[in-house]
């Protein structure tokens, strides 16, 4: 009687796992359903996707980035947050490192945005003006904080003429990510020039400073048919100066098939949207790949007492694997963290400060 008993339980168990593979398979077509499904789904199916056995320790993650097991390495070390970065600042900076390893070592330090990093990538830069690397670490050191000595190699960067276009480009990108005023006179050097792609970076870098004389130009290059490299630059600038209806109606309907025309149309909703009518639109921004926008729907969700709603987005997604980490990043970088064992999934406030708005 025991013996069938048990053979009972373990088919229930087994029948349990596929109805929740099942469950998967059903819905990775459809991100948006994945704050339908009842959280404890959720806990069930995060607890069958988790390693098993120890963690690899810092040093063997920070070495699996040079080869095939980079696609776990580093959503692990982006999970661990900031304690990873010293070993992976010395392993960029190493003499030897290869450029596939140097590349994932910089897409580990992009998300965790700590400060400490901003020295390393700024060596980096100067010690290999000729690298392969050098758009992308431009590109990462635009999503680092900005700090004094950051801006001064930026404003050397924009000035330096002999600087190929698409590495000099990039520091208009820095100052347009970061809103920063100190790039204004660059940019307005570049106000008249010819090259369309250099009118482009000017005027992306006025659209984030709200410069609203920036709109028309933006308007009319979007309407003769804007470069496919610079199309989602200009919507994300046309979206930093008008609201949804008139996004609509100057954005050419022939791209609203892009990710970047639908992320960009979100964030002027979100714009105009009142306080209390932002959280399903900050739901959506939880996929856009617009820099920034992940960091704002978190934040937003945080703040406005709605931190359940991103617990199936930060327990497992479906669409793009490794999204969830970087949500959860984002959520430690709030001040909050994830509870995250075999029983629950929840988001708390990693201290009381945290939990006020």
């Amino acid at each position: 009687m025991m013996e069938r008993e048990l053979h009972v339980r373990r088919c229930s168990a087994m029948l349990s796992r596929a109805l929740l593979l099942g469950l998967m398979l059903l819905t990775a077509s459809s991100a948006a359903a994945q704050h339908d499904i009842d959280p404890e789904v959720w806990i069930e199916m995060r607890k069958m996707h988790r390693e098993k056995g120890p963690a690899p320790s810092i040093a063997e993650d920070v070495g699996a980035l040079a080869g095939p097991g980079a696609r776990r390495a580093g959503p692990r070390l982006i999970d661990r947050g900031p304690e990873v970065l010293p070993a992976v600042h010395s392993a960029l900076l190493a003499p030897e490192v290869e450029p596939r390893h140097a590349l994932r070592l910089l897409q580990v330090m992009g998300p965790l945005g700590d400060e400490s990093s901003v020295p390393v990538v700024l060596e980096l830069l100067r010690r290999e003006p000729q690298s392969p690397l050098r758009r992308d670490a431009l590109l990462i050191l635009a999503k680092l904080p900005a700090t004094d000595a950051a801006a001064d190699f930026i404003g050397q960067l924009a000035a330096y003429e002999a600087e190929p276009w698409r590495t000099r480009r990039m520091a208009f990108t820095w100052y347009g990510l970061h809103r920063d005023p100190r790039g204004l006179p660059s940019a307005e050097a570049l106000r008249n020039s010819p090259d369309l792609q250099r009118r482009i970076a000017c005027l992306f870098v006025l659209a984030r400073l709200g410069d609203e004389s920036a709109l028309e130009p933006i308007s009319e290059i979007l309407a003769a048919g804007a470069p496919a490299n610079a199309r989602d630059t200009l919507l994300l600038a046309l979206a930093e100066l008008v609201g949804p209806d008139e996004f609509e109606r100057r954005a050419p309907a022939a791209l609203a098939w892009s990710d970047g025309y639908r992320d960009s149309l979100r964030y002027a909703r979100y714009r105009a949207a009142a306080p209390a009518d932002r959280p399903p639109l900050c739901l959506e921004m939880l996929r856009a790949e617009m820099p920034g926008h992940r960091k704002i729907a978190v934040r937003c969700l945080l703040d406005t007492g709605h931190a359940d709603d991103l617990r199936p987005f930060a327990a497992l997604d479906l669409e793009a694997p490794g999204r969830a980490t970087l949500v959860r990043n984002e959520i430690r970088r709030a001040g909050w963290r994830v509870v995250d064992t075999d029983s629950e999934f929840r988001i708390v406030p990693a201290s009381p400060a945290a939990a006020s708005p």
